[in-house]
Formats: structure tokens, C-alpha cells, sequence
């Protein structure tokens, strides 16, 4: 059984802001079957950039290297999605999105023009 982490112990985790707090989340995440949902993800991608100021490639490059524990487990496309952010100039929420439908072999339909063309680039 895994353990399913909200926002809150991976920020702290990796910003180590509030020791005591990332201390117990840092004996959680080394030590246990961890889940880290979509959403979860993208909420810790939102509140890095936004409150934290990282930076996109820097965080990219964290969030990578964490999804890639033995220990922790993510939907299957995560990776794709982190790597497409990474890339491109579009939200990380549209990377997940690209990421899945090309995960699941579906197409997708949208009115946005940027988001369509990452699609594209990536579809081929």
C-alpha cells in the first residue's frame, strides 16, 4: 500500500522552509511506497514558481529526479509531462494534459493554438 502525499509535505520537502515539517516528510518520502497524484504535482509545480520564484528548468530538473525513486510511483505520463514543461512554453497543467493524451493514443481538441502545436510536435 502506498502513502499518498499532499502539496504541502513535498514543498516542504524540497525547500526545507519549515525544518521541523521537512524533516518528517523527508523520513516519509526516503523511507515509504509513496503516490504522488497529478494533481498534487501540479499544485507543487504552481506554489514553487509562484510563491518561491524557482526556476522552470532547475525545477523540472528536481521534480524529475524525485518522480524517478524506486519508492515513488506517478501516473505513467508524468515523466513525458515534466519533460514537455521543460521544453515548452506552455503550462505545466497543458503538459499534463499533452502528456495524457499521448499516453492514452487519443487525440485531443482544443481552441488553444499553443497548446495544439506542442500536441502536434509531440504526436509525430
Amino acid at each position: 500500500m502506498a502513502t499518498y502525499l499532499d502539496t504541502n509535505y513535498i514543498v516542504r520537502f524540497l525547500t526545507e522552509d519549515i525544518k521541523v515539517q521537512a524533516q518528517i516528510a523527508k523520513k516519509i518520502i526516503e523511507k515509504d511506497k509513496i503516490y504522488i497524484a497529478n494533481i498534487v504535482l501540479a499544485e507543487t509545480v504552481y506554489i514553487l514558481e509562484t510563491h518561491y520564484k524557482a526556476n522552470k528548468n532547475e525545477l523540472c530538473d528536481i521534480l524529475i529526479s524525485l518522480v524517478k525513486q524506486s519508492n515513488i510511483s506517478t501516473s505513467s505520463f508524468v515523466h513525458l509531462a515534466l519533460n514537455i514543461y521543460k521544453s515548452e512554453n506552455i503550462s505545466f497543467y497543458d503538459s499534463l494534459l499533452v502528456a495524457e493524451v499521448l499516453n492514452s493514443e487519443s487525440q485531443l481538441r482544443s481552441f488553444d493554438k499553443k497548446l495544439l502545436k506542442t500536441y502536434s510536435k509531440y504526436k509525430d
